[in-house]
């Protein structure tokens, strides 16, 4: 079973939609985040759920989606995965997510 870390920018892109969907509703907000941190839960176990990211084709890299959200993270070794970022997926790809 792998630990799945989050990077400063991934807490950062969480908070940031968060607070923008709670501009609407304060509950779909807390809802949304919780899909999200669930999801990447999954990764503890099956840390290949999620396809390769398209942009990249590296097995490494690999994005699961919610809604219209990628998640984007890395596959480090066996035992660790990090979420790297959480980006709408109208949005064009930035390598910088991956840093």
């Amino acid at each position: 079973m792998a630990q799945v870390i989050w990077s400063v920018r991934a807490v950062e892109h969480i908070q940031e939609i968060g607070t923008f969907i709670d501009k609407d509703s304060a509950f779909q907000a807390r809802r949304f985040v919780q899909l999200i941190i669930k999801q990447t839960r999954q990764l503890k176990t099956y840390p290949r759920i999620g396809r390769m990211i398209p942009e990249l084709c590296h097995d490494s890299y690999r994005e699961l989606i919610v809604f219209s959200y990628r998640i984007l993270y890395k596959i480090v070794d066996q035992k660790t995965v990090a979420v790297l970022a959480v980006v709408h997926g109208r949005r064009l790809f930035d390598p910088q997510w991956l840093e």
